[in-house]
This record gives C-alpha cells, sequence and structure tokens, in this order.
C-alpha cells in the first residue's frame, strides 16, 4: 500500500478484481486479493507507470503494444525503489497476452492471413481482400465480423 500512498496525489485507486489504467479519469484499479504479492505489487506499479507516462486511449493496436512495453520497462527502472522483484517470465507472459490478442483480431477469417489494420476497429486482408471488424475489448474473446467479402467473377458474370 506504500506504492498507493506514494501516488495518492496524481492518481485515483480503486480496489478491484485485475489491475487497469484508465487515462479518462486517471485511475488505477488493483487487485485487492493480490496486492500483497510480489506479482500484485509488480502489477500495481506497472499500472502507475501507464499513469507516469501519460498513457493515453490508442487507435492502432501496434500502439498499445508500444505503451505496454514502455510502461514494463519503467517498472523495471522503478521496481528496486520500492522492494519490488522483477520477473521477467510474468512480463513476457503479459506481454505474450497482447501478442495473442492482436494475432486474432488481424488474421483474416477468410484465408487465415496475418492482415492489416486499417482503423480502430477495422481490418482488411491484403490477400484476400475480406474486411472485417472486431470486438474492442481487449478482456473479451476476440470477435471479427466480416463486413467485405471479395468474390472473384465466375465465367459465368465474367463474359457476360
Amino acid at each position: 500500500m506504500d506504492l498507493i500512498k506514494q501516488y495518492e496525489d496524481q492518481f485515483n485507486f480503486i480496489p478491484g478484481g485485475f489491475f487497469m489504467w484508465s487515462p479518462y479519469d486517471k485511475t488505477i484499479m488493483y487487485d485487492q486479493r493480490r496486492i500483497k504479492t510480489q506479482g500484485g505489487r509488480l502489477g500495481l506499479l506497472h499500472e502507475i507507470c501507464h499513469g507516469l507516462l501519460n498513457h493515453k486511449i490508442y487507435k492502432y493496436d501496434i500502439e498499445l503494444i508500444n505503451m505496454e512495453m514502455d510502461a514494463w520497462e519503467l517498472t523495471r527502472k522503478l521496481a528496486g525503489q520500492y522492494g519490488i522483484k522483477v520477473n521477467e517470465a510474468h512480463i513476457a507472459s503479459c506481454i505474450d497476452t497482447y501478442d495473442t490478442w492482436l494475432s486474432r483480431r488481424a488474421t483474416c477469417p477468410d484465408c487465415k492471413n496475418f492482415s492489416l489494420q486499417k482503423g480502430r476497429d477495422s481490418y482488411g486482408c491484403f490477400v484476400c481482400g475480406s474486411e472485417w471488424t472486431v470486438n474492442w475489448r481487449k478482456d473479451r474473446r476476440v470477435k471479427r465480423t466480416i463486413t467485405y467479402r471479395y468474390e472473384p467473377p465466375t465465367l459465368s458474370n465474367a463474359s457476360a
């Protein structure tokens, strides 16, 4: 709880069931069951680092990955000041969840090729031409909804 006391003038802290940074109101939610463990304190410091870095809402998934990497880098730098042991396996696992999430969003539902993000929640496949939207929340299963599917001309309508 020393971390919360040190930063309570900069951020709002709300106990909950997970760790999360909200830039809307500079709020950090923390897992009250894990807060006294090394992993819980590391998670709390990581969310504080998002705040210290003034991370905002992102538009493209790669921006989120960059923010996560930056927050973990600052977490590594500050951890010793608070007697928190840096668990590199835990950090790698956290980053891997974002990599998996991004890969699921960017994989074409039709041809299964890794594709390009076109907008905040839209993708387009440069291989087959399909386009799809995805759900926004990171804590939910990725759902892809095809909005356009390229249909190659058939012989019957190509000669018309």
